[in-house]
């Protein structure tokens, strides 16, 4: 005859197999007193086993299984220590993905137009805060609406009146009012867009200060002076600041193939002598990183003959330098105005021919964009990859980019 084992006693014989295995793997890491209480429970489940006692084995089960998960301290289960390993490793992987695989670029200015957006703000004589529907749509379009009036009145310090910070939780720079009294007023807008186009200084009934317009978007830097007075209930700012486009950058294919030209990339600044020799380059702020369209590859040779681009001796073929050169300064097409000639507005350069590790950058935007026509080529080391989604805001822009 065969007789069948109870399903109870053969979880009984796992256990018993998994204690013992327990013992041997911890014995040297248990406290006497714990190995000796796990193996008296042990020799239970032994004597319970042969008696077939099944109410008695449910129990040790338990039992043994509870001992053993609080027999070492650094083994119990932490609902919070999971959460922050779960929470670090993230972070790890987070940080290895912007590094080596996908970095998040936001678009400072516009010198990337149309194709790119920068950063852009359009003065309003109204309050152009409109409930909640318009904030809906500036949340999706990434703009923010400002009407900012002076809840103090007093004068602006001499030194520094107008100040540029940044805010951990928000996308876009802002700028601050320093009064002499040590009162202060915050504006969301960037210090380029906020004495640009806002026209901080008119509103202030001021007189700016213009400094050359060496910046990378080509404007001029319009500079508040100081001691100037400004009224409680003084209009100070109106209008819409709208977000740059904001990109992800393929930083993994570059160590798998070599930069094409015609495609959108990011570079970094650092050692670019044209770049740190400028008036409005800040040491401080070390190396930046710019975005533009790859126009020349080493031993390329480039010409520049308004409103084309010749590579090669050849009229540029890629889509990117086609779209810009559709239109001309004085009848663009779709936004594009063709590529300027350097030396007609700035003294840059017109014609070059590239050396070895040498990358030409410009921008599409080419009237209002400072580029390699102006501080020279990019050395290949400067490379960081190249943009291909744009992911906010929602606007046409979302997508790939071409």
């Amino acid at each position: 005859m065969f007789f069948l084992t109870p399903r109870y006693l053969k979880h009984a014989k796992l256990l018993h197999k998994g204690v013992t295995r327990f013992i041997d793997y911890k014995r040297d890491l248990l406290p006497p007193a714990k190995l000796e209480e796990i193996c008296g429970l042990r020799r239970s489940l032994e004597q319970a086993m042969k008696a077939r006692d099944k109410t008695r084995l449910g129990e040790l089960n338990e039992e043994i299984n509870k001992v053993c998960e609080k027999a070492l301290p650094e083994a119990a289960s932490s609902e919070i220590g999971d959460n922050v390993e779960v929470f670090f490793v993230a972070i790890v992987i987070a940080l290895g993905i912007r590094g080596y695989i996908a970095q998040p670029f936001q678009i400072p200015t516009g010198s990337m137009q149309p194709t790119l957006n920068g950063i852009t703000a359009q003065a309003t004589a109204e309050d152009p805060r409109t409930g909640i529907a318009g904030y809906l749509k500036t949340f999706l379009t990434s703009s923010r609406q400002i009407h900012v009036v002076s809840d103090h009145s007093g004068v602006l310090r001499r030194d520094d009146p107008v100040t540029e910070h940044k805010h951990w939780l928000i996308f876009m720079p802002y700028c601050r009012l320093h009064f002499e009294d040590g009162h202060k007023i915050d504006i969301m807008a960037p210090y380029s867009q906020l004495t640009n186009e806002l026209q901080l200084a008119r509103h202030l009934r001021s007189q700016p200060v213009l400094t050359g317009n060496d910046t990378p978007d080509m404007k001029y830097r319009v500079v508040i002076p100081g001691g100037i007075r400004v009224e409680k209930g003084q209009l100070l700012a109106s209008g819409v600041v709208n977000n740059g486009d904001h990109v992800l950058v393929d930083k993994f294919s570059y160590h798998f193939r070599s930069p094409k030209r015609g495609e959108v990339f990011v570079f970094t600044t650092k050692h670019i002598g044209g770049i740190e020799n400028q008036q409005s380059f800040d040491p401080r702020w070390g190396s930046q990183h710019y975005i533009k369209r790859l126009a020349g590859v080493p031993g390329d040779k480039l010409e520049v003959k308004s409103p084309k681009l010749l590579i090669n001796g050849t009229e540029a073929q890629e889509p990117g330098f086609k779209r810009v050169m559709q239109g001309t300064f004085e009848a663009p097409v779709d936004g594009y105005r063709g590529y300027s000639d350097p030396n007609a507005i700035g003294g840059g350069i017109a014609k070059i021919e590239l050396g070895e590790e040498q990358y030409f950058a410009m921008g599409d935007n080419s009237y209002s964009s400072s580029d390699s026509r102006y501080w020279g080529p990019v050395p290949e080391r400067n490379l960081v990859g190249s943009g291909f989604f744009c992911y906010w805001p929602l606007t046409k822009h979302w997508g790939l980019i071409k």
